[in-house]
């Protein structure tokens, strides 16, 4: 799975930055397929850590992950799919043996985008220039599966359950060159309240 995930970006990467005989845009364009992927602080255990820590527990977390594919629906607007993926826990070891105790965040569904930059450039005439730039506003609809497990000296429990997701972000990507941008977005995201990565278009 390591090597596949490996390969994968590399790919992309080999992609991104190849020649191409075809004019493309910088910026954003209709038509077009965005594939995101980003990491993050996640909302979830940060009092939790803070308070295990000081208690003498070991508390860990895996950076917030997420990947979003979107098509440029027309000069203003785009959407496709998201996912996010959180995971945090804390462990220790007493007299009675080990304790474990983790939780994971699973996120997913739709997302659509309004590219607030090309409205500025387009509709209001104020002749900002700078296409390299992408500011927006996304919403995503979807779906948060909570998991939960807890493993004692002598039985383990484990619980999942699933709620409505709904957030709003905002962002800015900057594109270096005409495939492949770098962004920052914050807001109530998956799993996130800010992220920084990548965008290769496709």
């Amino acid at each position: 799975m390591k090597n596949l995930i490996i390969t994968s970006f590399t790919a992309f990467l080999m992609f991104a930055f190849s020649p191409t005989a075809t004019a493309q845009e910088v910026g954003y364009e209709k038509g077009k397929t965005y594939f995101d992927i980003g990491i993050g602080a996640p909302r979830f255990g940060f009092g939790n850590s803070y308070l295990y820590n000081n208690s003498g527990y070991n508390s860990y977390r895996v950076p917030v992950l997420r990947a979003n594919v979107e098509i440029g629906f027309n000069e203003l607007f785009s959407g496709g799919l998201y996912a996010g993926y959180s995971h945090y826990g804390y462990r220790w070891t007493n007299a009675l043996g080990d304790w474990d105790t983790k939780y994971s965040f699973i996120t997913a569904g739709f997302r659509g985008t309004f590219h607030i930059w090309d409205f500025i450039n387009e509709n209001l005439d104020l002749g900002l220039g700078y296409e390299e730039f992408d500011l927006y506003a996304s919403l995503m609809i979807g779906a948060q599966i909570n998991s939960f497990s807890d493993k004692t000296p002598v039985n383990r429990t484990t619980n999942r359950s699933t709620k409505a997701f709904f957030g709003i972000t905002t962002g800015a990507k900057y594109y270096f060159t005409n495939k492949v941008a770098v962004f920052i977005e914050g807001g109530y995201g998956a799993s996130s309240y800010g992220l920084i990565g990548l965008t290769f278009k496709l």
